[in-house]
């Protein structure tokens, strides 16, 4: 019997690679694979990104929540009418001596105060609280995100956190009032808007969100604030959520 040699060049051929068309298949296959991955991973991206700044909002809340509880009110968010972040301390600590620094209180603005009241007072010097020393903190910052006193949201260091207690919220009212804080949404205090018109936070006559505490909010994402994708301690989710979910 003879033996077939498979060795030869047919045998070659049969073992030869990919075909262009095959190729071609494969590239497209990949190509609609990545279409359908890419948008997905980048939700669950944004929705990790903004699942941990709501949840550092949430801490802040309990922060300043904690703070009342500590010493009977909400602090300011300004030292408006003058002199009423001095009036406020003195008020906690009796025998403080002299005035609080002048400059202290004139860098105390919505963007500015969450740090102020959250780093808590040297209460083991009553004569000067606001002493170097150690601190009862309510609540643990991360310093890496801490610039010219404003306390920047994880990963976004031109979004810092805007804390304003209900007090002030008639003050810093774009809409109602030539506000203190700059236009751009990030010095005004969010109203909550009718179903019947969801995106309308601009009627004076609606409600402040929060009306008896404060409001603490972040840009999100896009460091933006009035945008989607706004986040704060009223809306369960993103603005864009809450908006959708009055529809």
């Amino acid at each position: 019997m003879v033996r077939k040699n498979f060795s030869g060049p047919s045998a070659a051929r049969t073992r030869g690679g990919f075909t262009l068309v095959e190729l071609l298949v494969v590239i497209i296959i990949i190509s609609i694979l990545a279409a359908i991955a890419v948008p997905a991973v980048m939700r669950a991206t944004a929705s990790a990104q903004n699942a941990r700044i709501k949840t550092e909002i949430d801490m802040l809340h309990q922060a300043i929540m904690l703070y009342k509880n500590e010493y009977g009110s909400f602090p300011p968010c300004v030292d408006l009418p003058s002199g009423a972040v001095d009036k406020h301390i003195r008020r906690i600590f009796p025998r403080m001596s002299g005035s609080v620094d002048p400059t202290t209180t004139s860098g105390i603005r919505p963007d500015t105060s969450l740090l102020m009241w959250g780093s808590g007072y040297n209460t083991d010097n009553p004569t000067n609280p606001l002493a170097a020393g150690p601190h009862k903190k309510f609540f643990d910052f991360d310093t890496s995100r801490v610039t010219s006193n404003q306390y920047a949201a994880p990963s976004k260091p031109n979004s810092p956190y805007i804390y304003i207690d209900a007090a002030h919220y008639a003050s810093y009212d774009k809409f109602a009032t030539a506000p203190l804080g700059p236009f751009g949404g990030v010095y005004y205090p969010h109203r909550v808007p009718l179903k019947t018109s969801p995106t309308d936070f601009t009627t004076t006559t609606l409600p402040y969100a929060n009306p008896d505490t404060f409001q603490i909010l972040s840009a999100g994402r896009d460091e933006k604030f009035g945008t989607d994708d706004d986040l704060s301690n009223f809306w369960p989710g993103t603005r864009k959520d809450y908006i959708d979910s009055l529809k």
